[in-house]
């Protein structure tokens, strides 16, 4: 191991085995693990010497998107010889879990940590905790405030994305009205989207009728649809979601109210769920925020730092980010970018 601090390498937990998932049509949970569960890439040798052991620990484990960053950093942890865990607790609004599993990790000896926090502010210092023990850090998808809490950060910049689908649906649909269904109140992360979206919609002359949360949860989401739905009438053009598992539960409400010829659906993320939607017919366009991208790039900056690479030395660092990038996915690009997918989560053995 790479310290003498470290009690022992944390041991993989089980193998996770996900079945396909059914689009908008069924729950994005019923194939996952058991929150908590942990996924071994290999072990052995990384670049440069030694044996590492790196904690992923995602929001939840209970999505399509919390999966494809699974599956990123696996294959990643393949390529480069070591052992990558990747744990998650129950849900995205349980932050003690989160929290919990980055004390174990810490206690267990882990190398080196690559943290998507759920909630960055109340984490925050349980963050800074295990950084100041001399463990290298990486933060990916929601940024942490306190960057001394740690090395380096790995994401999609969500304002500019998220201005970016605004500006989209815009131009898509001249005079836009728009409802945006939004993640957990109080999420840097939803708050960024929300914020952009608003933004660019605007600028391109739509207009946003209301923000609610959701919570990122697709049955949450069909219930505030239909209320917006029923609220906003004939109004409504369009429902923009920052989330894939909402947007389908937006679609199944806009569908029900028999609207979908009036009403179109846009979300944000760019997995499983949102791609199969999209090739069905369902949501009309999603910000894809390459989630697979960012947990390779989580592991693979981890194991940099490992190997004594200073932060201003990582690939495609600005100041102590790497922008992960996104892509504005359509109905007619969804099917090549779904089968790119789908040949990267094989690899992890999804």
């Amino acid at each position: 191991m790479t310290s003498a601090k470290r009690l022992f390498a944390m041991a993989v937990a089980g193998a996770l085995v996900v079945g396909s998932m059914a689009g908008c049509g069924g729950s994005s949970s019923d194939a996952a693990a058991p929150a908590g569960s942990a996924a071994a890439s290999g072990s052995g040798a990384a670049a440069g010497g030694g044996e590492y052991t790196v904690t992923v620990i995602t929001k939840a484990l209970d999505s399509d998107y919390w999966h494809t960053v699974q599956a990123g950093a696996i294959n990643k942890g393949k390529e480069l010889g070591i052992t990558v865990n990747v744990l998650g607790p129950n849900n995205e609004q349980d932050t003690q879990g989160e929290m919990n599993q980055i004390l174990d990790a810490v206690a267990n000896g882990t190398d080196a940590l690559v943290i998507a926090p759920n909630d960055p502010n109340s984490l925050a210092s349980t963050i800074a905790d295990a950084h100041s023990q001399g463990i290298p850090t990486v933060i990916i998808d929601s940024q942490c405030p306190d960057e001394t809490a740690f090395d380096v950060f790995a994401g999609t910049d969500n304002y500019s994305a998220g201005k970016a689908l605004g500006e989209f649906v815009g131009k898509d649909q001249e005079g836009a009205k728009a409802v945006i269904i939004r993640g957990q109140a109080g999420s840097n992360t939803h708050d960024d989207r929300t914020n952009g979206i608003t933004e660019g919609l605007e600028a391109a002359g739509g207009t946003v009728l209301s923000a609610q949360p959701a919570d990122s949860d697709q049955a949450k989401a069909v219930t505030v649809t239909e209320n917006m739905i029923q609220s906003y009438g004939d109004e409504l053009t369009a429902v923009i979601t920052t989330s894939d598992d909402m947007g389908c539960g937006a679609y199944q409400a806009v569908a029900t109210s028999g609207k979908q010829d009036k009403i179109r659906v846009y979300a944000f993320d760019g997995s499983n769920n949102g791609l199969e939607s999209m090739i069905n017919g369902e949501i009309y366009a999603d910000c894809a925020q390459k989630p697979y991208a960012m947990g390779e790039k989580g592991v693979e900056i981890a194991v940099d730092l490992l190997n004594g690479v200073a932060v201003a030395d990582i690939e495609g660092i600005d100041g102590t980010t790497v922008d992960t990038g996104y892509e504005i996915i359509t109905r007619d690009t969804a099917q090549e970018y779904y089968d790119n997918l789908q040949k990267d989560l094989a690899k992890a053995g999804f």
